[in-house]
């Protein structure tokens, strides 16, 4: 199966091993102009060549596809409810689910059970996913016109956590922060349970405007500098640039210690801008934890395309 993740900048595709290994093989391509906004296909046939090409250029043949979608208006939350008869639960949630979505009929929702947490087991655990019906329609025609069967399509939040779940590592609480070119993604993970998920509206372009503006260069020759070379004044231009940005990620950590008592214990940057040099430094000393890069492109990248592959999980 093909698990397909349509960002601003990158379309990732990872197609499923049948070895079972981990993330099994992965394919990166440029995402052309114009083509997404906030999630929504604005140009189907476009985005459907772009990943035709990979395809066949790689002698791909595999029928079945899942995708991960990005967006603001997607909404996953953790419910609790008392026990209940599993038949009970479908119309327990129509009313909590109200409180997230006024305007219910608008989207597309789905539920799953989470298990219960240490000393708390006489209560239901849901984990509600929802994503606006505009934009879900968008992906089953792109894949009618991939002619490829739909298996599933799922929200980055929930991509991403069950990806790290199986990836990631077990204890305490990781704040795994996606660098995008337009969007930065804020997902907060505790003891292996999904806590939040936030999507902020600034990227990798603010900072390559900010790079082109300093040294008085062009977008993409600020750009490719962004990507290659080791930049002086990185933290200067971060923190003249970037400090209501990190404020904001701040608010997420400071709404999780008062709702949950706990600190985040490790942060996880990922994203095409996650290895830019001098920002893990920057993003260790401003939020006083360890930060980590991930090595391989793999985990930099795919992470969220590969969760959509786990059904069940």
């Amino acid at each position: 199966m093909l698990g397909i993740e349509i960002g601003n900048a990158n379309i990732k595709i990872v197609l499923k091993d049948k070895k079972n290994r981990l993330l099994g093989s992965t394919y990166l391509v440029k995402t052309p102009s114009n083509v997404i906004t906030d999630g929504k296909i604005m140009d189907i046939n476009t985005v459907a060549e772009a990943i035709r090409e990979v395809l066949r250029e790689n002698n791909i043949r595999e029928k079945r596809v899942c995708f991960s979608i990005s967006s603001s208006q997607n909404i996953l939350r953790e419910i609790t409810l008392p026990k209940m008869k599993e038949e009970e639960v479908e119309k327990a949630l129509e009313y909590e689910v109200e409180q997230y979505i006024p305007d219910t009929y608008n989207y597309v929702i789905d539920f799953k059970f989470l298990p219960p947490l240490e000393g708390n087991g006489e209560k239901l655990r849901v984990l509600v996913a929802s994503s606006p019906k505009e934009i879900v329609e968008k992906y089953v025609k792109l894949s009618e016109a991939l002619k490829l069967y739909l298996e599933a399509i799922d929200i980055y939040a929930n991509s991403l956590y069950k990806a790290f779940k199986k990836v990631g590592e077990k204890g305490g609480t990781v704040a795994i922060i996606d660098f995008g070119s337009s969007t930065t993604n804020v997902t907060l993970v505790s003891h292996g349970n999904f806590v939040l998920n936030k999507l902020l509206e600034f990227g990798g372009k603010k900072l390559t405007q900010a790079i082109a503006s300093s040294f008085n260069l062009d977008f993409d020759t600020a750009e490719e500098y962004k990507k290659t070379r080791e930049i002086e004044n990185i933290e200067e231009i971060l923190r003249e640039n970037f400090s209501e940005e990190f404020q904001m990620v701040s608010r997420i950590f400071d709404f999780f210690y008062a709702t949950y008592h706990k600190t985040v214990d490790k942060i996880l940057l990922i994203g095409g801008n996650a290895r830019l040099k001098g920002l893990k430094e920057y993003v260790k000393d401003y939020f006083k934890v360890e930060v980590i890069v991930p090595e391989e492109e793999k985990y930099l990248y795919f992470l969220p395309a590969y969760g959509c592959l786990l059904r069940g999980e």
